[in-house]
């Protein structure tokens, strides 16, 4: 026996501008503007930066992991040479990955405050608030 399964009664698509208007930025501030050199480089800076230290500790965590390897008896070369480098891969990925979320938040945290304090100093000093429209679809 064949199971028919029944087909969602269609449905009004709902619009995304109507939906999402409150999100839109309004052209009360005026036109979008390029970041300054001096912003794309320092984001360059710390993003080198981050790379650098990432495989430099991909690197120590390979190394030390190598240098303390379980000991396990193989019965063949090759599977011992997989399983060195499978370790060794895997803790420095371990590494880099820790040193990595450490970087992340030691340049996050202060690039989100300076944001907060942005957007607090621009919202007491805006004299209007911007004010919702709720449209009642059938």
């Amino acid at each position: 026996m064949l199971s028919v399964m029944r087909r969602r009664p269609p449905r009004p698509v709902p619009d995304v501008f109507e939906t999402f208007a409150h999100r839109v930025d309004s052209g009360d501030e005026g036109p979008l503007e390029a970041p300054g050199a001096a912003s794309v480089a320092r984001s360059a800076g710390i993003t080198v930066g981050l790379m650098v230290l990432t495989s430099l500790a991909f690197v120590a965590g390979a190394w030390v992991s190598a240098a303390v390897r379980p000991e396990l008896v193989f019965s063949n070369l090759l599977w011992e040479g997989v399983a060195i480098v499978a370790w060794s891969v895997a803790w420095g990925g371990l590494a880099a990955a820790g040193v990595l979320a450490l970087g992340i938040i030691a340049v996050g945290v202060p690039w989100v405050r300076r944001q907060r304090d942005a957007r607090s100093t621009s919202a007491s000093t805006s004299p209007s608030t911007p004010t919702s429209t709720s449209t009642s679809t059938p």
